[in-house]
């Protein structure tokens, strides 16, 4: 059920929408559901199996998850694929999404809702936002954000880790799209420095590197 990302054609166009900043389309065919962000794939959903993941990345991530999880964040949507995921594997977590994007929020209820586990808590803010308002803890932390050419530069700056460094009790999994190797440093000795030991793991065939941090507390 893996998506072909060299090799797939869609049947049908679910939605489309065009703003200055991005376009957004999902598309279909008779396998798999997906999400297009400015005509590349952001997530992929298995029609019959809609908690598999589908894309590399998405895989290298589930490898490293931690044996359990009773509360859950994810910082960035997209379409949702990890989110069906873990509300699967651990349907009774506590489990909150954030996305600075509402249309990004609306989408998913309505082409990628997950049919069965766990219902995600969804929350319109910024990531860093998000954080320095909340009072929940969590043991499990996905931190999945973009901009148009890679990572927003908040991923390379203390105050999203400092912020995580408050909430966090267990495992903190980045997804980096890299554009230098001082990108990849700089990422890693943050989440060392707040978090915890970390490791940087590749994904054979793409720019994903995968950082994957134990907080000091755990």
């Amino acid at each position: 059920m893996d998506f072909n990302l060299q090799a797939y054609q869609a049947d049908h166009l679910l939605h489309l929408s065009a703003k200055p900043e991005r376009r957004l389309s999902i598309l279909e065919n008779a396998r798999h559901r997906w999400l297009e962000m400015d005509g590349v794939v952001q997530s992929a959903m298995s029609l019959s199996q809609p908690e598999h993941l589908c894309l590399p990345h998405q895989q290298s991530i589930a490898e490293r998850l931690p044996a359990q999880a009773s509360r859950i964040l994810e910082l960035g949507l997209g379409g949702g694929d990890l989110t069906r995921h873990l509300g699967a594997r651990w349907p009774e977590a506590r489990h909150d999404c954030v996305d600075l994007d509402a249309e990004i929020l609306t989408l998913f209820q309505q082409f990628f809702l997950p049919p069965t586990g766990g219902a995600p808590r969804l929350h319109h803010a910024d990531a860093l936002h998000f954080l320095l308002e909340s009072r929940e803890q969590y043991d499990l932390v996905l931190l999945d954000l973009f901009s148009q050419d890679g990572n927003p530069l908040l991923l390379f700056q203390a105050p999203i880790y400092q912020a995580l460094a408050r909430c966090l009790h267990g495992t903190l999994i980045v997804n980096l799209l890299p554009r230098t190797h001082l990108e990849l440093a700089q990422a890693k000795r943050l989440a060392e420095e707040w978090i915890g030991p970390t490791t940087a793991h590749g994904v054979p065939g793409y720019r994903n590197v995968i950082l994957h941090a134990i907080s000091q507390g755990a």
